[in-house]
């Protein structure tokens, strides 16, 4: 999947000993001083400041005993800065000192810097990690990709001391909609609370909440971050309070937690809305009470299940799955969205893409042909909606039996055709859309196949998926 866009390219300015070099190249030809040169090169687009160059040439200076720390990793102006401010501190004998002790391998930019300017251990670094907010450790992380410390999330979390399922979050997180981020404070943008966005954008759909989060961005005084999420999941704050109260402490131990919800009992929708945010709150609780240990106690006004937490969230969602809907608003659970994958590749996943829809939508959208793309998109919303609504999985989780059973039983005759076939032409914003007009010949799932088998190639090739396993199959002959 060469198609998927894994990052732009650093500008001029990132790189203070490049930004140096060419200053000095066009020192006298092009212009005669630092100002002047950055002039001219933010006329052209590059967004140089003086004082870049100043750092730029003033570190450009430094010893190579120290720049060569940096030949692998690269240096940043915040690199540049430190190293500067390091120098006027301790010296550069000393930094130069320093430098003789520090082994680069394996080491990313912020901590070569640390062990140069003597501010951290190795301890501590890791320590700062586990500390991180999402959109800090998310940083950190592409910071360690471009300083090649890491080839993936795996060696990251191994490195930085701290699950690998954090990292993961983290990049959930980092790529959700700006709309979103931009509402709340960084400071509020908390593990729990980016993972609860990014569940309710898998389940009402990206576009709703992103609708959501444009009304929410323009209300004065601002939302507070647990009415922002209300106001996701389709509560209207006017009519929504909650509170979290504590009960006295007894005999030395804490007193429970308590959750009141007051509702508008005269709004028809507030009872199916208020059931989501229920089913959240136990999937996100319900496991932490077996597990709880014999000091503070949670209890809330929400009785959790007895067998399995998840098992009235499940159902809810099942329900949702009733019918297939255009890849465009089909609202997956995230249970079924394919971040998890069974046959996600460990490699770092392309920037942007989170889950099967959006590595799909991706893929498409580097179809400029309208036709082509519309083909395409055709076939594998047919899979997608397939897997998740036939065979409960994810895409990103079907292996070799499904794909042919997909091909050569299931595109054969779909049933039942009440869900899957559709009489006549219908547009895809009615109701009565239905993926199939009626079973596939031989030859139309044989092009299917070679469709299918491009995509997954292309997600293999772009390290969204581990492997394709529509590699081996083929379409069986016509029964004669």
């Amino acid at each position: 999947m060469g198609k998927l866009k894994t990052g732009g390219a650093k500008s001029l300015g990132d790189d203070p000993l490049a930004l140096a070099a060419l200053y000095f190249a066009g020192l006298g030809v092009k212009w005669k001083s630092q100002a002047e040169a950055a002039q001219k090169l933010t006329n052209l687009g590059s967004r140089v400041r003086r004082a870049q160059i100043q750092q730029a040439v003033a570190v450009s200076a430094f010893p190579k005993e120290v720049l060569a720390l940096f030949s692998d990793v690269g240096m940043l102006h915040e690199t540049a800065r430190q190293l500067i401010r390091a120098r006027n501190k301790i010296g550069i004998t000393d930094l130069v000192s320093r430098a003789a002790l520090v082994d680069p391998g394996g080491k990313s930019r912020t901590e070569i810097v640390a062990h140069l300017c003597g501010r951290e251990s190795d301890k501590a670094l890791r320590a700062t990690y586990r500390t991180d907010s999402p959109l800090a450790l998310y940083r950190r992380y592409v910071e360690g990709l471009r300083a090649k410390a890491w080839a993936t999330m795996r060696e990251a979390a191994d490195a930085m001391g701290i699950a690998h399922s954090r990292i993961v979050c983290a990049s959930a997180v980092a790529n959700l909609p700006e709309e979103l981020t931009s509402v709340l404070p960084a400071d509020c943008l908390t593990f729990e609370m980016g993972r609860a966005i990014a569940d309710l954008v898998a389940v009402r759909g990206v576009e709703a909440i992103r609708k959501e989060a444009v009304a929410a961005r323009n209300l004065v005084p601002r939302l507070s971050p647990q009415r922002f999420l209300a106001r996701l999941m389709g509560i209207d704050g006017s009519q929504f309070v909650a509170k979290v109260r504590r009960a006295p402490e007894r005999r030395g131990r804490p007193g429970r937690l308590f959750v009141e919800i007051h509702l508008d009992a005269t709004d028809p929708d507030s009872e199916s809305r208020l059931e989501l945010l229920i089913d959240c709150l136990n999937v996100e609780f319900a496991g932490r009470l077996a597990k709880a240990e014999s000091g503070a106690k949670v209890s809330t006004t929400i009785v959790a299940p007895r067998v399995d937490p998840r098992g009235p969230y499940l159902a809810e969602q099942q329900r949702r799955l009733n019918r297939p809907a255009p890849l465009s608003s089909l609202s997956i659970p995230p249970h079924l969205s394919g971040s998890m994958g069974a046959n996600r590749s460990d490699a770092v996943p392309p920037f942007g893409v989170i889950d099967d829809r959006s590595a799909l939508e991706h893929w498409l959208s580097a179809y400029e042909n309208p036709a082509t793309r519309n083909r395409y998109r055709n076939e594998v919303e047919r899979l997608l909606l397939w897997a998740v609504i036939a065979k409960r999985k994810p895409l990103s989780s079907i292996d070799v039996t499904d794909a042919n059973e997909f091909i050569n039983q299931f595109a054969v005759d779909p049933q039942p055709r009440t869900v899957w076939v559709m009489k006549g032409k219908r547009s895809r914003d009615e109701p009565t859309w239905r993926p199939f007009r009626g079973p596939l010949s031989h030859e139309s799932r044989r092009k299917a196949l070679e469709r299918l088998r491009k995509c997954f190639d292309d997600l293999v090739l772009g390290q969204y998926l581990a492997a394709n396993p529509f590699t081996t199959v083929n379409v069986d002959p016509p029964s004669l």
